[in-house]
């Protein structure tokens, strides 16, 4: 994980998009990392503009009900090991922590699994 707490920044929050499985952690400094889902790796992403509050750039997030982002929880991202188990078992777990179904589907709620995001992230990440 990227080192947020410096002398200059701390972590304020983290989010996670269950549609992409992209998950952005918000610094105090105003810039925005983004997880890379096959490295695993925290990278920077964007900085928030200054005339824009950091707590008003979380609530735009997470109030587009279509793009469905939610707070991350520590351990909520498999790690690539634990994806590629999904892959071979044939059994993968959903982001929105469905379980039972096929890595390259959706569960009923339309939330892709963990194989099927890592697989694009690969291809397109």
């Amino acid at each position: 994980m990227a080192k947020c707490n410096t002398s200059t920044a701390h972590e304020v929050a983290r989010i996670i998009n269950l549609k992409t499985g992209t998950a952005l952690l918000i610094r105090s400094d105003r810039k925005v990392l983004r997880r890379n889902l096959v490295s695993g790796q925290w990278q920077q992403f964007k900085k928030i503009k200054e005339d824009v509050s950091i707590e008003a750039f979380i609530t735009h997030r997470m109030s587009k009900p279509d793009e469905h982002w939610v707070p991350l929880k520590r351990g909520m991202i498999p790690s690539f090991d634990a994806i590629s188990r999904m892959e071979r078992d044939g059994i993968a777990e959903a982001t929105d922590g469905c379980e039972h179904i096929e890595p390259d589907a959706k569960c009923i709620h339309g939330c892709p699994a963990w194989t099927r995001v890592a697989l694009q992230h690969g291809i397109f990440g």
